[in-house]
């Protein structure tokens, strides 16, 4: 593990300064609405960029930022922002109550260093402040007494520096497990005494109306006390307070988001998302990044696809050289006699390709041509007795055509940008600045590194080994990829399964494993117009693996969406899950996959 965490903690956000969050950030299409005046729940897996997000709205790295559009975004932004990022202390408390006091300290700490951060002349790298105002020190006392009064805080000088002073003291007694009796922290709403601090700081500085963002990282680790204050602070809070909250694509306390009394999607708050965005919305951020990782080495600008190349995958075979796609549907299907027989079944001759209208090419022909060279890079064909092909495993070295060029590059990598900057990190040591391009071998190289790097961190994600048939992220990634590639590695079919959905065979240990895997993004929600804003419950919903675990040999699948099957009959097939059992100690079928037991403590693998 030790290992593993400088690749992927390199960009973090966490670890990183104000400055070097704003260099590096490039705009993706969800950061105007997210800057809104609007509740807003970001939701991703882990190197999604949701820290980087929320860090961006922060006073200190939104006046670092040097980008052509800073300067809009600034003026747009007109509320001053709190930042909280996740804390062990408040994340792994035994108790309910002083998880909750542990929260409130550190939350109204912050508000303190946002009220520092704005009464400052300039921020510690020497920039102006955002939305500054000038407090005397008269203003700053009459604010603090009104803090120290309604937090509670005995025996503190009436300034922001001895408040700080008097909250660490409250978080050395409540690291010992001792909750502070007389102390309305812990006892009192949070969300309550962070609004009352708010009101007396605009009060004092003759600003009623001002707006104070506070910007919660990673809800999933807060505890469930925590959960329902925010949830009934979305539904019905003040309107001095804007709450901006990511979250992993799974949160089991968010089943009342939509229903009787919880807050509604589109009106209480806005739902982000950061994973399954479209080709367009991806590969225009991957394109940023790739912008900002040559301008990091002091290389000219040389566009994507020019420096990856381009691959029969990602065009469009409908339009373009007709006589390159009529000589491989030929090779295809004098090799592949299953391909052949579903050729003539259509009564398509390739020999007449040219004859066919657009609309005929792109619902026969482009459907199956990224299958065709998918199936080409990987299998070979042996002659059976009646005279037909049965697919085997190529014994020559893969193609790398369904897996290198802008298209696939992309694909694999998902507007991650952790990932995309860790891939263009290792492409780019090889870049031909004569050539203007990366090889077809060592951006696969790059891409496979990652691969493997990533699947090692999912073996050691935590597992509750205390379930019955405990089934790990690493073992459900294996057995689900497995089953995708022999969908599109045995005999030929035009609409392979690459996608699956959680029916009610499913058993818990597996969604277990499976909301762990979608926090650590090796699986991704399939929405849909029907999908609920926020995932609380995993029946009936459709999931795929990540397209970058379809790189690795013997377990590749094409980098596309494909019709869905039973998670159940996944499992079924599995020679690994087989043998472990289906049935409880009583003999009974195991299922039940309205939420997962996965806790809090579990999914802070990193926290430190």
């Amino acid at each position: 593990m030790a290992e593993l965490l400088p690749l992927f903690e390199t960009y973090n956000a966490k670890r990183m300064s104000p400055t070097e969050v704003a260099r590096s950030f490039v705009v993706p299409s969800v950061f105007r609405d997210l800057a809104g005046n609007d509740h807003c729940y970001i939701i991703g897996p882990r190197g999604s960029g949701k820290t980087t997000l929320l860090r961006m709205l922060s006073g200190e790295t939104l006046m670092a930022w040097q980008s052509s559009e800073a300067e809009a975004i600034r003026r747009r932004i007109t509320y001053s922002s709190i930042f909280l990022p996740a804390d062990e202390m408040w994340a792994s408390q035994t108790t309910p109550d002083t998880a909750v006091a542990a929260f409130t300290a550190h939350m109204l700490y912050a508000f303190i260093d946002t009220a520092i951060y704005r009464s400052s002349r300039h921020d510690s790298s020497g920039n102006p402040i955002h939305l500054p105002v000038a407090l005397s020190n008269s203003q700053q006392s009459s604010i603090a007494q009104q803090c120290i009064k309604a937090w509670g805080l005995q025996n503190t000088s009436p300034s922001f520096i001895d408040i700080q002073h008097a909250l660490d003291l409250i978080f050395m007694r409540i690291s010992e497990g001792d909750l502070p009796d007389e102390s309305p922290i812990g006892r009192t709403n949070a969300m309550t005494l962070l609004s009352m601090a708010i009101r007396a700081f605009n009060r004092v500085l003759e600003q009623p109306n001002h707006q104070w963002a506070l910007l919660l990282d990673e809800m999933e680790l807060a505890p469930p006390e925590i959960h329902e204050e925010v949830l009934s602070f979305v539904r019905g809070g003040t309107a001095n307070i804007i709450l901006k909250i990511s979250m992993s694509p799974f949160d089991r306390y968010l089943h009342t988001v939509g229903g009787e009394g919880g807050p509604v999607p589109g009106h209480d708050f806005q739902p982000i998302y950061l994973s399954g965005q479209s080709r367009r919305e991806v590969h225009a951020f991957t394109t940023g990044l790739w912008r900002e990782s040559l301008r990091d080495r002091n290389l000219d600008y040389v566009p994507l696809s020019t420096a990856m190349g381009l691959t029969s995958v990602g065009q469009d075979v409908s339009r373009g050289d007709q006589n390159s796609v009529r000589d491989f549907l030929r090779r295809v299907a004098s090799r592949d006699s299953d391909f052949a027989n579903w050729l003539s079944l259509r009564h398509i001759d390739v020999a007449s390709l040219n004859a066919m209208s657009y609309n005929q090419k792109s619902a026969t022909i482009r459907k199956v041509y990224p299958l065709l060279v998918f199936r080409d890079a990987l299998v070979d064909y042996k002659t059976t007795g009646d005279n037909r092909t049965r697919p085997i495993r190529r014994q020559r070295k893969k193609s790398l055509e369904p897996f290198t060029g802008v298209a696939a590059v992309t694909s694999a990598l998902e507007g991650n940008p952790r990932w995309i900057k860790i891939a263009f990190s290792q492409m780019l040591k090889y870049y031909d600045a004569k050539e203007q391009s990366i090889s077809r071998g060592f951006q696969y190289d790059a891409l496979i590194e990652l691969a493997n790097r990533f699947e090692a961190l999912l073996q050691v994600l935590p597992t509750d080994q205390s379930t019955a048939h405990a089934f790990t992220v690493a073992e459900l990634v294996e057995v689900v990829s497995k089953y995708m590639h022999r969908q599109h590695t045995g005999r030929f079919t035009a609409d392979p399964q690459n996608s699956f959905i959680v029916d009610a065979e499913t058993p818990l240990a597996v969604v277990d494993a499976l909301a762990m895997g979608l926090y650590a993004g090796a699986f991704v929600q399939v929405r849909t117009g029907r999908s609920k804003a926020v995932l609380s419950d995993f029946r009936g919903q459709r999931f795929r693996l990540a397209y970058l675990l379809g790189l690795r040999d013997y377990r590749e699948f094409p980098l596309r969406l494909g019709r869905p099957v039973k998670l159940s009959e996944v499992l079924r097939q599995s020679q690994k899950y087989s043998s472990r059992g289906r049935r409880d100690a009583r003999g009974n079928p195991i299922s039940h996959p309205r939420s997962a037991g996965v806790r809090s403590e579990q999914l802070g693998f990193d926290l430190k």
